[in-house]
């Protein structure tokens, strides 16, 4: 047995005109009430009809009055057919002003009755449809607004990670985030082989601190009951107290929470970024320190050494030139030993010169690369 669709109520002070407005009326997919009179109609609104096929005269409260008070009474909403011997347009116009939807005027035909007990379905089908738009986009909106001042944690965080320079502070801004959704929660961050450990409740117990161990191991996220587990390589983040009653929320807080999570992975990573970068560079600063003091001892030596072989050169042609008169040599051949030994001493002397040279441009590129480790 098929389920009425529509409920309909036929409002008439004669049983004769009750019973020919039921026969089109007769079947499944209506529940049919009989009333004779106004008033017993608006004691019997409450069962929420979706018609009412309303007799225009009644004694005491007539039709026209009693829409007036469906409608402003009673707050219906439903859809009224106005039933009435009389066609003229003043009646019609009353019926309007009261809230009717539509006339028909007695006798008719039963086809134009489900005629337009069929109009009237179409119609309520279509407002029905529009409610149900209007809600769902009602709920949406408020979906939304809640979810962009949910995001406001998220953006937050965000802009608080920024400023974070160690793993303890970024820890305290996920804490401060979790405190914003009514959350509890353990996080782990790891930088560069240090791990920084922070509970809700203050500094991590021994407890916190195995349950932080085991909760790494396992998936990017994992919930059990009113928990949840998320990894990253550099965070893990274990909440708890989650809204379990509701599904919706729960829905966008777990979104919520692995965005926070990543976000804080990817401050990790330019945070072992920076330690790295600055770890380099001052391991070349250093080694810079070291190659200056060891250029400095070297030109030191190499100007030592230089000197002592200019002079060293200079003696050896002296007396080179002394031990000419004991050689027995001609005027001839003292002047060229004399020219070819003082050649070699300038070549010597030159070349001398050339490493000086290098060892001032070896300074030169030292002080530059010292610049740019400082830049950085």
């Amino acid at each position: 047995m098929n389920t009425p669709t529509r409920k309909i109520f036929i409002v008439d002070d004669e049983p004769t005109a009750r019973l020919v407005a039921s026969f089109p009326l007769d079947n499944p997919r209506y529940q049919v009430i009989e009333f004779d009179s106004g008033d017993e109609c608006i004691n019997n609104i409450t069962q929420a009809p979706d018609i009412i096929l309303l007799d225009v005269d009644m004694p005491g409260l007539n039709g026209i009055e009693t829409c007036r008070k469906l409608r402003n009474d009673c707050q219906w909403k439903g859809h009224v057919i106005f039933v009435s011997a009389h066609g003229d347009l003043e009646t019609r116009l009353r019926a309007y002003d009261a809230g009717g939807q539509d006339y028909i005027v007695k006798p008719f035909n039963p086809a134009e009755l489900s005629q337009k007990v069929a109009v009237a379905e179409e119609i309520l089908a279509k407002r029905q449809g529009l409610e149900e738009q209007v809600q769902l986009a009602t709920q949406t909106a408020f979906t939304a607004m809640s979810s962009m001042g949910e995001l406001g944690g998220v953006l937050g965080f965000f802009r608080a990670s920024f400023s974070c320079e160690t793993g303890e502070q970024l820890t305290s801004a996920l804490l401060n985030v979790l405190q914003q959704y009514d959350l509890e929660g353990l996080v782990e961050v790891r930088i560069a082989g240090h791990s920084s450990f922070a509970s809700s409740q203050g500094a991590c117990t021994p407890l916190e601190l195995s349950i932080l161990g085991h909760a790494k191991e396992m998936g990017r996220i994992f919930q059990f009951h009113d928990r949840m587990v998320i990894n990253y390589p550099a965070i893990t983040l274990v909440t708890s107290k989650l809204p379990l009653e509701n599904a919706d929320y729960l829905g966008r807080l777990r979104d919520h929470l692995a965005s926070l999570a990543e976000g804080a992975n990817a401050r990790v990573s330019s945070l072992a970024s920076d330690v790295m970068r600055r770890t380099q560079a001052k391991a070349i600063a250093d080694a810079f320190v070291d190659l200056s003091a060891i250029l400095e001892v070297a030109e030191k030596q190499q100007n030592t050494i230089r000197l002592n072989l200019l002079s060293a050169i200079d003696q050896f042609v002296q007396e080179l030139e002394k031990s000419f008169i004991y050689l027995d040599l001609n005027q001839k051949q003292e002047e060229t030993l004399s020219r070819l030994t003082r050649g070699s001493a300038d070549r010597i002397g030159s070349i001398v010169g050339d490493s000086s040279e290098l060892s001032h441009r070896l300074q030169g590129v030292v002080s530059r690369l010292k610049q740019i480790v400082a830049l950085n």
